[in-house]
């Protein structure tokens, strides 16, 4: 007969583990408090790397730069994982002038997945509208052999920012099929404040060029349209465009010390666009991922399940990084527990979101309800498709992805203001407390805090969210649809 404990022994057991979960989350959260280094993680990404576009020599150096950071922390396995990314883009020097009715140069900066222009192109200039669907195509013939003047609205939030972005999207897409010579996009913010402006989500090159202009200097042109003049431009953008090439994603773990087979992970992306140094975005949540892992290294603290931390590759060019974890990570994603993702900026955390989970969002509410600040969270069930968090999202796990304040956020997104002085550091180390303490928790509880969901139920999901008709829009939707279980369904 098998030896059974006798139950008071049971009992016994199963009480000091749930006494010791308290326990360990409050030796963590100390240790976030009181541990250093954070500030000076963020100078070096920031400041001394700098910019850090996928494939560039800085993202090469940010990449050693974690892996030995993991290294010098106490973390286990850390390696560095590959991630394909199917096309190399830089800007060259970008040029574009008024030609007529008074020579003057624009300041201006191509889109991201822009063609390149080697020699220049000439045309006249021509309105059309602010981007929204079917506005130029509506215009149609007369904009072919044109150059096309998208006025965008000013950004107010993070919302219209997204709207604007759409707008442009459907623009370049709809002069390509009048036949237009390319697009110039009015920039959202103004103080002739330029920011890499990326038009697809699929690493693959727009059907025609085009280029964001300063605010004042569209404006501008924009008015001479208006009074009936004629206006010509000229326009060189010779970028670099390469073939298919590897970036990586940095890898580390604290083992788990009663189930070391299942995962809680804690990500952000290490990659940022070429135009300021990629601070906000997201140096300063690569920075929390670090803090909040050297932390929990430095108690010794062993939770019962592995903590797996996660610097995300080639988040910019279409969310690369966290689609090669899933494919190089597929035979074990049964066992990734959840997933904690941060990408928006350093301002104050409100909460997390669920992406449309409620069994997820109670559970939340329950492992925060004992945080500093009660009644601080608004968590959400909304579902955010804003950067990694989504491709877990897309494969079942249980998802949580970190909603911020966001008025320093939006303004400086993608832009030559993304720097390390728009950084409040003391929002940064309150969140990264808040991100063990979730870490930590999930990984001590002594049930999944939510099951993995088919791939039926991920179908039913995107049709409920309206999100197979936005990734069809992005182009991205036959290479991620749910492949797990049962064809997806592939219409809203």
């Amino acid at each position: 007969m098998p030896y059974r404990p006798p139950i008071r022994a049971l009992l016994l057991e199963s009480l000091a583990a749930e006494l010791a979960v308290p326990a360990v989350v409050g030796q963590v959260e100390t240790s976030v408090r009181t541990s250093r280094g954070l500030e000076a993680d963020l100078r070096t990404l920031c400041d001394s790397i700098g910019p850090r576009m996928a494939g560039t020599a800085a993202m090469r150096d940010a990449l050693q730069w974690g892996l030995r950071s993991f290294r010098e922390a106490g973390l286990q396995n850390a390696r560095l994982e590959p991630v394909p990314i199917p096309l190399a883009w830089r800007e060259g020097e970008t040029r574009v002038e008024v030609t007529q009715p008074r020579p003057f140069r624009l300041r201006a900066a191509a889109s991201a997945f822009s063609p390149s222009v080697r020699e220049s192109i000439e045309g006249e200039l021509a309105l059309a509208g602010g981007g929204q669907r079917g506005t130029v195509l509506q215009a149609g013939e007369s904009l072919r052999g044109k150059i096309v003047l998208v006025e965008l609205q000013e950004a107010t939030s993070l919302d219209s920012l997204g709207l604007s972005q759409r707008d442009s999207m459907v623009a370049v897409r709809e002069a390509a099929e009048v036949g237009a010579l390319a697009v110039l996009i009015v920039s959202t913010r103004p103080r002739q404040l330029l920011y890499r402006h990326v038009n697809n989500l699929s690493a693959e090159l727009d059907p025609i060029p085009s280029a964001l202009v300063a605010r004042e200097d569209g404006l501008r042109i924009a008015r001479l349209l208006e009074q009936g003049e004629r206006v010509r431009v000229r326009l060189e953008m010779p970028n670099q465009i390469g073939p298919s090439f590897e970036t990586a994603n940095v890898v580390a773990e604290i083992p788990g010390d009663g189930l070391p087979d299942e995962f809680v992970l804690l990500g952000a992306h290490l990659d940022s666009w070429d135009m300021g140094t990629g601070c906000l975005d997201n140096a300063v949540n690569v920075a929390l991922v670090l803090h909040v892992a050297r932390a929990i290294a430095a108690t010794g603290a062993r939770p019962q399940r592995t903590l797996r931390f996660v610097l995300f590759g080639g988040e910019e060019f279409g969310l690369f990084g966290s689609l090669a974890y899933v494919d190089s990570h597929r035979a074990e994603l049964d066992r990734h527990v959840a997933t904690i993702v941060h990408d928006m900026g350093g301002g104050p955390l409100s909460g997390y979101s669920t992406g449309g989970r409620r069994d997820l969002l109670r559970q939340v509410e329950r492992l925060l309800g004992g945080a500093e600040e009660p009644g601080r969270f608004r968590h959400t069930a909304k579902a955010y498709f804003m950067s990694d968090n989504f491709t877990f999202m897309l494969q079942g796990v249980p998802s949580l992805f970190a909603v911020q304040e966001t008025s320093d956020y939006y303004s400086s997104y993608h832009s030559e203001a993304d720097t390390f002085d728009k950084v409040d550091i003391d929002s940064v180390r309150r969140s990264a407390v808040v991100a063990a303490r979730t870490l930590v928790g999930i990984a001590q509880e002594s049930e999944r805090i939510a099951e993995r969901w088919s791939a039926a139920e991920v179908s039913s999901w995107l049709r409920g969210q309206g999100l197979i008709r936005h990734l069809r829009f992005l182009g991205v939707w036959d290479e991620w649809r749910p492949q797990r279980d049962s064809a997806a369904p592939d219409s809203n």
